[in-house]
């Protein structure tokens, strides 16, 4: 269970790696629940029975998922749980009152990830305070690794930097200079947020404000 609560969304450093994360705003968010670590090879497995994923093993993170798959696993999550399914699957809509799984909203990822910080990373500014945190091209030796095998945040959750992105349930848009209340992002798009970086990505493109964007049908 992530706590609800303000937090200040964007790049707060001024780090300037990219426009796409000013500026900076507030968001007020509700609580949620969010898995604590990243859906490995087995879950996905067992719920879908199938292992797309590049990199074989059972407690690796699944790879290889399109945004379609991603939100395919959550309602084929729910029915197995008895919830009920977030997602119509003809029209690509999420149902923020059904019950079931679903991926979580941008503003929810960043303010799960950060976890009540303003660093770069959770646990830091520096590029050594990343390598405590996750996997990713300075130390990752070009794979992906093993869920939760670094430090997780102060909230519990383990690689939400480096080792694999993750996908958003937002269509890509401009942030906004006003404050939010659980903003879901545009209505419309072409581009599916992903955030965290992965295992090949430089420690810049994982910091907690980078954003990133793919086609929902890009399964890379």
């Amino acid at each position: 269970t992530i706590p609800s609560g303000t937090f200040r969304m964007g790049d707060i450093q001024n780090y300037n790696q990219r426009a796409n994360e000013k500026p900076v705003h507030d968001v007020l968010l509700s609580s949620f629940e969010m898995s604590i670590y990243e859906v490995t090879q087995e879950q996905y497995q067992s719920v879908i029975g199938s292992n797309p994923s590049s990199f074989s093993g059972t407690n690796l993170p699944v790879e290889q998922v399109s945004w379609f798959d991603a939100v395919m696993f959550c309602n084929a999550l729910s029915n197995t749980a008895g919830y009920e399914r977030c997602y119509d699957e003809s029209t690509w809509e999420c149902d923020f009152t059904k019950s079931g799984f679903r991926l979580p909203t941008e503003a929810e990822w960043e303010y799960a990830c950060r976890a009540g910080t303003e660093t770069e990373y959770n646990t830091g500014n520096n590029e050594s305070d990343l390598g405590d945190a996750g996997w990713y091209s300075g130390n990752s030796a070009s794979k992906t690794h093993t869920v939760g095998e670094k430090t997780p945040n102060t909230w519990g959750l383990f690689d939400m930097h480096g080792n694999v992105f993750e996908w958003c349930n937002d269509w890509y848009g401009d942030y906004t200079s006003d404050s939010e209340t659980d903003p879901t992002g545009p209505s419309t798009g072409s581009n599916r947020v992903n955030r965290g970086g992965s295992w090949f990505s430089g420690a810049r493109n994982c910091r907690s404000a980078i954003r990133n964007w793919s086609g929902p049908s890009n399964a890379n």
